[in-house]
This record gives structure tokens, sequence and C-alpha cells, in this order.
């Protein structure tokens, strides 16, 4: 969305109206509303455990989000190994669908 709302110049004294037009406005106050909603992260730790599937939802705990990495807690250093070495990508992808405003590069898997 490229269009932007022009300013009325400091001291314009010409004949046309300031003011701006609802249908210009509204498109581009609601692109950054969505926008705003897209990256934020407690909706990416809140949409955790539907990422990862049921069975293991309730054996990892996703921690936060910053700087486009997710941190997530996971039980034992078995799961740690097989979430880190079989499905990160497959989760990274999903994640990357789920929310395509957020850019999100990598998961951190900790033990804890």
């Amino acid at each position: 969305m490229g269009k932007s709302i022009r300013r009325t110049p400091r001291g314009y004294d010409g004949i046309e109206p300031t003011s701006h037009g609802l249908g210009d406005v509204l498109p581009v106050i609601l692109y950054k509303i969505g926008r705003k909603y897209e990256s934020r992260s407690d909706l990416i730790l809140a949409a955790w455990p539907e990422i990862i599937g049921e069975r293991l939802a309730s054996m990892t705990q996703a921690i936060s989000f910053d700087s486009e990495v997710l941190l997530v807690n996971v039980k034992n250093s078995t799961l740690h190994s097989l979430l880190t070495q079989i499905y990160k990508y497959k989760v990274l992808k999903s994640l990357r669908e789920k929310f395509p405003g957020t850019s999100i590069k990598n998961i951190m898997f900790r033990i804890g």
C-alpha cells in the first residue's frame, strides 16, 4: 500500500478545502492497524499450542518473541533434540503462514 496522505503546507492560503475525505484516510489507517495486529508477539505466543499440535503442546511452552526469534521451553532433552533437528523448519513454515506480516527468523528451543 504505497498511498500516503499529503499534508497541507504551512501557510496555505488557497481556496481548496484542507480536509481529507474518509475514503482517502480510512484505507491508510486500516492498513496500519492491520500491520500492528499481525506483528503482535502475544498473538504468536497464544497460537503456539495450535501451531505445535495438541500432542506436543503439553510438553512445550512459547516464552517470548523478540528480535524475530521465538523462544520455546521444552520438557526434556529428547524432545529438544527432536524439535531442533526434525520439526524446526516445519514449525517455522507454519508460523510464517499463520503470521505473514511478521518476520520470524528462528525458533530457539531450550530445556526448562
